[in-house]
């Protein structure tokens, strides 16, 4: 039987290009018809595929390919002795009423920077599930499998085949808890962890390529204000200040707020020595709490040993106020920050006790 066949390349609303081929078990196929109503929608078509849906009369039915449509040219091509037609103008568009929607645009916005970061990972064999289930065990440590999935909100199932692919390609491991024999724990091994840097390091150009129109200090504020409304939306557990796996830098650059984020994946006694370290220079160690910016401005390394999520607020009565920080590789719990003088985003200033009392004048209610 006869299969007339027509090919060529299109654009979506994003800027990605795909080959487009039409295939027909008939002969009287109306191509023309069919590539105009795929022009009707979000995609920009090149090439024979775009002629074919303007020129009702370059319908092609015999068998074959259309004349020339061994592939399609995009726009950059369109210059080149002998290419084909670049077709029309791109018709597809943003209506202008939505870009005053808030949601549209994060939306937009999102999907765009997905893809991308989709794209990076598959170059790496990996999908979005891999990075986070790996980012996870680094940040947080050694985890059984059903609180990793609960903590990422995942199908345990589905957390399973993601070990497992990690597993075989030796990221992570599986072993007993040393602290209880019945529990499996999943842990990151050191070329998953030495992996993970380099995959991080690679898939970090995707935030230049989306924000590229932006300066830095102006990408500052736009992760500060990020930061703020994915709390409002995803608050996560209750007493806990905001966490970001960044890494502290040996010399203190000056210039630039990001300098004095608190990591509190790190050990208590590192973020002792960056907060006193901190104290002379602008700004000083800050981190978040229910979503809003809190400087630490004295605190020490607590007496006890602590466990549970990096940045969860414990009250303890012979310490005061202690965050919980580092990673648990063993399960006896680590030290902790005790804090001491804190000040909010006004620039008042409270002992730590006083700020994180609910009903206070510093306090807030972590929920």
């Amino acid at each position: 039987m006869e299969r007339p066949v027509v090919s060529g390349t299109a654009c979506d609303a994003s800027g990605a290009k795909f080959t487009v081929v039409g295939i027909s078990n008939t002969p009287t196929t109306d191509w023309a018809q069919v590539f105009r109503a795929l022009a009707g929608t979000d995609l920009t078509l090149a090439g024979d595929v775009a002629a074919l849906a303007a020129d009702p009369g370059a319908t092609g039915t015999g068998t074959g390919t259309a004349p020339g449509s061994t592939t399609g040219t995009a726009s950059g091509d369109a210059d080149r002795p002998g290419a084909a037609p670049a077709g029309p103008p791109r018709l597809s568009m943003t209506p202008p009423s939505v870009l005053n929607l808030n949601a549209y645009l994060m939306y937009a916005i999102g999907k765009a920077a997905r893809r991308r970061l989709t794209e990076r990972l598959a170059a790496h064999n990996l999908r979005l599930w891999h990075l986070t289930v790996m980012a996870m065990v680094a940040d947080l440590g050694p985890q059984m499998k059903t609180l990793l999935a609960a903590r990422l909100d995942m199908n345990p199932s589905d957390l399973v085949k993601i070990v497992n692919d990690l597993v075989r390609t030796g990221h992570v491991d599986c072993a007993r808890d040393p602290g209880n024999r019945r529990r499996i724990l999943v842990r990151l091994t050191p070329e998953g962890r030495a992996y993970l840097d380099l995959l991080n390091a690679d898939i970090a150009s995707t935030d230049d390529e989306v924000l590229a129109p932006l300066s830095a200090s102006e990408r500052e504020v736009l992760a500060s204000l990020l930061r703020r409304v994915h709390h409002h939306l995803d608050p996560g557990p209750a007493g806990t200040v905001h966490h970001e796996p960044e890494r502290f830098t040996e010399v203190l650059r000056s210039g630039s707020d990001e300098d004095g984020r608190i990591d509190w994946t790190r050990s208590a006694e590192e973020i002792a020595g960056f907060v006193e370290a901190r104290r002379p220079l602008r700004p000083h160690a800050f981190t978040h709490h229910a979503g809003r910016r809190l400087d630490v401005l004295t605190a020490t390394v607590s007496r006890g040993l602590y466990s549970g999520e990096p940045g969860h607020i414990r009250h303890h009565e012979d310490e005061g106020v202690v965050v919980v920080a580092g990673a648990d590789h063993l399960g006896g719990g680590r030290p902790g920050l005790v804090l001491h003088r804190v000040r909010n985003e006004h620039g008042a200033e409270f002992r730590a006790e006083e700020y994180f009392t609910p009903g206070t004048t510093g306090g807030h209610d972590p929920r």
